[in-house]
């Protein structure tokens, strides 16, 4: 598996439920508002084209992927779990 960080911005339309979903359905964690972490196996590439099918043309979204462990202040609850589970 390979850890990803993704952050999208939604601008018109703003029509975040079905990305939502699909995060949620990947098992993707909510770091911060428009912000997750994401393990799975997959490229950056693969993900990018994957999630931009749930957004509209004017939107963003970024894919970075990450192999060290990734150090926050006052993240969602669960984030030192997600990570924890992942880095020792």
């Amino acid at each position: 598996m390979a850890c990803f960080a993704i952050k999208y911005q939604l601008n018109e339309s703003k029509d975040y439920p079905p990305l939502w979903e699909e995060l949620s359905r990947l098992g993707a964690h909510k770091v911060l508002r428009s912000f997750y972490f994401l393990d799975v196996d997959s490229t950056s590439r693969e993900l990018r084209d994957h999630f931009k099918s749930y957004i509209d043309a004017d939107d963003a979204v970024v894919v970075v992927p990450f192999s060290t462990r990734p150090h926050h202040n006052n993240a969602f609850k669960g984030t030192n779990d997600w990570i924890n589970a992942r880095f020792t």
